[in-house]
């Protein structure tokens, strides 16, 4: 163990609701009519810093998820409900059963959102990704104590705690940019991917619906079969390591999702303004995406956020059409 891992940390996660971050966090809601939680631990050790920290977006992501598998603007929380448009949007982008969903997070963190989202949607499969650093020491142990015994193996699912036979979840390294952990992703995705029932289309439309797939995503450097891009992506408070003048990550994040973004892809994204770089990530996104709502405040979803100066807002986004108008 390394003298930055066994001396104590002073680092404090700046949010209003997780103040600690050596302690465990514990996420309780309704499923089928009972309580039902999710556990995860955190760390304020600088190897890990901040991606071993539970951050207020990742509660906030997780009470959404918990509102789309319930199908319902409630929640067990009396402060938490869910805007009409946040529904309308994710219908009119992707109306297939929940349950035939795979889910790919990055930058997940403690993987609370990710871990809460396989198991009130009952996914077919849900991946979170992170740093190597982070997942082997922070994100892989929460998915385990929240699981079930897995036959195991690397890349192996895991089945979540009263789940049955859906909500399978699993943690895995994605630098953003590496492209070798890009295709280890796309592969276990294909792998884990059972493309829902389609009505019968003629030879011909096939043809032209795959070549203007190619197209579409021509020169991504992973497998083009749309069928198996993922369902979601949850991106939650990633803008936070941007300062003016310092070298950028979005643009390696942005590139990371492109090569996961298919035609049908839901795609939540929960960000707080801390500078006004943070802006910046906002605009590199609707270059390629097109929102599907007007913005959501936090304290529209939870109006405990209210009594707090949060700048904290949740955007839903798909594909950008083609002919629609990319902002300036």
């Amino acid at each position: 163990m390394s003298s930055r891992e066994r001396s104590p940390s002073t680092n404090r996660p700046r949010n209003h609701l997780v103040t600690d971050a050596a302690k465990p966090f514990e996420f309780v809601y309704q499923q089928y009519g009972k309580p039902a939680k999710i556990v995860v631990h955190q760390t304020p050790n600088e190897d890990t810093w901040p991606g071993g920290a539970l951050w207020d977006i990742g509660v906030l992501l997780s009470h959404v998820m918990v509102g789309l598998g319930s199908g319902t603007l409630s929640s067990s929380f009396k402060s938490v409900s869910l805007p009409t448009r946040l529904f309308q949007a994710i219908e009119s982008t992707n109306s297939n059963n929940k349950a035939d969903w795979t889910v790919l997070e990055l930058g997940c963190g403690v993987g609370l959102t990710g871990l809460v989202a396989a198991a009130v949607l009952g996914t077919q499969l849900t991946i979170l990704t992170d740093l190597k650093v982070v997942v082997d020491k922070v994100t892989q142990p929460n998915v385990e104590r929240n699981s079930v015994i897995s036959a195991g193996g690397k890349h192996k699912p895991y089945r979540l705690m009263n789940t049955g036979k859906r909500g399978r979840v699993m943690a895995m390294p994605l630098c953003w940019g590496l492209e070798e952990d890009e295709k280890e992703v796309a592969t276990i995705l294909r792998q884990n991917t059972t493309t829902a029932a389609k009505p019968k289309s003629s030879r011909t439309s096939k043809k032209k619906k795959a070549t203007k797939d190619h197209q579409c995503n021509k020169g991504v450097g992973i497998p083009q079969d749309d069928s198996s891009k993922p369902s979601l992506i949850i991106i939650g408070d990633v803008a936070y390591q941007h300062k003016p003048g310092a070298p950028s990550h979005f643009d390696a994040l942005v590139s990371t999702l492109l090569k996961f973004l298919g035609h049908n892809t839901l795609v939540i994204f929960g960000t707080r303004m801390r500078m006004p770089a943070s802006a910046d990530l906002l605009g590199m996104f609707s270059k390629h995406m097109e929102e599907c709502c007007a913005p959501i405040p936090a304290d529209e979803i939870d109006q405990s956020f209210g009594k707090f100066k949060h700048q904290i807002t949740v955007h839903v986004f798909r594909r950008r059409r083609e002919g629609t108008i990319v902002p300036a």
